[in-house]
């Protein structure tokens, strides 16, 4: 750990030195949706196809399949930890039909 300026530093990252301290406590804290993740790529690796699955398609397998010790989060929480992951996939838009002139 840093010994002396730590003030210095703190200052310069514009935070205060309690709140570097509690990042201190919760930086090795083991990531809460970890056991989600590991369920989300399980599906993903069942078939090649569900690599196409969107949050409300990807949370409806889970309540399918019903992983142990997993509670199955709401959709925007899937959404959450798909991105975090690299998973997840944007909507593709569909044209309106009107173009610019």
């Amino acid at each position: 750990m840093m010994k002396g300026k730590l003030t210095f530093y703190c200052r310069m990252l514009h935070v205060s030195r309690q709140a570097f301290y509690k990042y201190l406590q919760r930086k090795d804290r083991p990531w809460k949706y970890q056991k989600l993740a590991d369920a989300m790529q399980d599906i993903l690796k069942e078939d090649e196809c569900n690599d196409t699955y969107g949050r409300s398609r990807m949370r409806d397998a889970l309540l399918q399949k019903k992983p142990k010790d997993v509670d199955i989060p709401s959709e925007r929480t899937v959404y959450r930890v798909m991105e975090e992951i690299g998973i997840s996939h944007r909507p593709k838009r569909k044209p309106n039909g009107i173009t610019k002139a």
